[in-house]
């Protein structure tokens, strides 16, 4: 973004703080204090391997609300950032992958931990901000001197960050006739064309030239002839769940219709079930079996 296109224009912190629609001592408390604030603990990922959540106390977060409502939600996304995104789901993600010859899927390692303070401020004065508001921004939306995750301003300062890195993949992606989406840190290509360990290379190198690197335990290229999954669904023809999840849904859903007396707390992990299904198939027979099935648990 040059400065030619700076979207905001104010220069003191009483036009910030009246921006927020909070006063100034409530901007620079939050400001000063956050970090002293946070709720930390880990969040197991998969085996041996853990998250680190910082959760902002209540003010704090509410005031990241505002920054997220009044200012980063008014600046456009690229198209191929489909996560975090109001509106849009999962399948936005996986459906232009369908039916690829090949799928091409990696990750940006310590995705939100990557993105610093400095990068931060960066970020918001290219959007018009003076250097002293950008900083109390900045200060307002990290801890420890990166985005953290259990932040709600963090995913939507992260896409925006990333709209550079989304540009350039894209173009990329466009001039090999494949198709190119970014789902928080998941990066995925797909495409009827030859992919070379070189087109990895330059992937790489473009991912790295915006101060982001790949994980590399999490690449994977998979052809058409075998299962090709996208953020946890299978793509081959038409985004689907993995046979297997279907089969443990259709377990468990059979045990809640014989048994519900074990179910009758579980009918939160029920619905979320029917959930990815209706997002697959909507309002499919087997969709309405399970919806009665948790009604007669109600």
């Amino acid at each position: 973004m040059s400065q030619k296109s700076r979207i905001f224009d104010l220069e003191n912190f009483t036009q910030l703080a009246q921006a927020l629609e909070i006063s100034e001592f409530e901007l620079f408390k939050n400001a000063y204090r956050s970090n002293a604030e946070y709720t930390i603990f880990k969040k197991k990922k998969c085996a041996q391997t853990y998250r680190t959540i910082a959760v902002p106390p209540d003010g704090l977060k509410e005031v990241q609300k505002k920054i997220v409502q009044k200012i980063l939600d008014t600046i456009p996304l690229a198209s191929e950032c489909t996560g975090y995104r109001s509106g849009l789901s999962i399948v936005a993600n996986v459906t232009p992958h369908c039916g690829r010859s090949f799928v091409f899927s990696t990750d940006i390692e310590n995705f939100f931990e990557s993105i610093t303070s400095e990068r931060v401020v960066e970020f918001f004065l290219r959007l018009g901000f003076s250097f002293p508001l950008a900083s109390v921004l900045a200060s307002l939306t990290t801890y420890n001197g990166t985005l953290p995750i259990g932040a709600p301003s963090s995913p939507a300062l992260a896409n925006l960050i990333c709209f550079p890195l989304d540009s350039e993949l894209a173009d990329y992606a466009t001039s090999k006739n494949w198709n190119y989406t970014r789902y928080g840190d998941d990066l995925t290509f797909s495409g009827d064309t030859r992919f070379s360990l070189q087109d990895m290379r330059i992937i790489s190198d473009i991912v790295e030239s915006e101060g982001f690197s790949l994980n590399i335990q999490k690449t994977r290229f998979t052809r058409r002839n075998d299962t090709q999954v996208v953020s946890g669904l299978v793509v081959n023809e038409k985004p689907n769940l993995p046979r297997a999840k279907r089969r443990m849904i259709r377990a468990i859903f059979h045990q809640a219709k014989h048994f519900p007396e074990r179910f009758k707390d579980r009918t939160r992990e029920l619905e979320n079930h029917v959930g990815q299904l209706t997002m697959l198939a909507g309002q499919s027979e087997e969709v309405l079996k399970y919806k009665a099935i948790i009604n007669s648990l109600v």
